[in-house]
């Protein structure tokens, strides 16, 4: 840097600092704010509602949902979609939230996949997954008043079967579900995020609109999601 650039780049802060401090008129953050998504009364006190909201808010979005009673009612159902789709093979979480998902999935003849991406060699390890056409993943905490999926990597629970393959199945237990983040977070959220090497928040399908100012879904990651809740 010459003498010349030195002294213009001094005189440029000096009058930076001697300038008005911008936004003066702005009033001070609310202490208490208010929640930007809202719940009715008998939203906030019924579970029942809640999950109607939930699910009002994922189809609207063009999410399939399902409900099950039970674990096994929602293995019948993953097994359904997986037969439908003829899939082969899928990506999964080592730690899902179902219990017996790779019985189920031997008996049905599908293998599992979980990704482990490391080495010099990653864009070979990501090409040799592209083919999988189904990704299967739990669901840390979901969202009833916005429809989004809280999704943490950590140990086990790679990103890949939420973000890679065209379908995305992402199991739900019916205690993860919360009314908005903030509940989470007071609860078990922050103590989860700090163990955590990430976090995805899904909102439906993934979607864009850089090309022309036009939606087009699919186009960054899974083209459909199907969330299968469970008691």
């Amino acid at each position: 840097m010459t003498h010349d650039t030195q002294a213009a780049r001094a005189a440029i802060l000096a009058r930076l600092r001697q300038g008005k401090p911008p936004f003066e008129d702005v009033p001070a953050a609310p202490e208490h704010p208010l929640p930007v998504t809202q719940l009715s009364p008998t939203e906030s006190a019924d579970p029942e509602a809640l999950l109607a909201r939930f699910r009002a808010e994922v189809e609207r979005l063009g999410v399939l949902f399902q409900q099950a009673a039970n674990a096994e009612g929602a293995l019948d159902l993953l097994l359904a979609r997986l037969r439908a789709e003829g899939a082969q093979e899928v990506l999964v979480w080592e730690n899902l939230p179902l219990q017996g998902v790779a019985q189920a999935l031997e008996s049905a003849r599908v293998h599992p996949i979980v990704p482990k991406i490391s080495g010099a060699d990653r864009k070979a390890a990501y090409q040799a997954l592209d083919a999988v056409p189904i990704g299967i993943s739990g669901v840390d905490a979901a969202f009833a008043t916005t429809g989004t999926l809280a999704l943490i990597t950590e140990a086990g629970q790679s990103r890949l079967p939420s973000l890679l393959p065209p379908l995305h199945i992402a199991l739900l237990p019916r205690q993860n579900l919360y009314a908005r983040p903030e509940n989470w977070l007071h609860t078990h959220g922050a103590a989860t995020l700090k163990r955590s090497r990430s976090v995805v928040f899904v909102t439906g399908p993934s979607r864009t609109g850089d090309i022309e100012m036009q939606i087009i879904i699919g186009v960054h990651g899974p083209k459909w999601l199907h969330i299968i809740a469970f008691d």
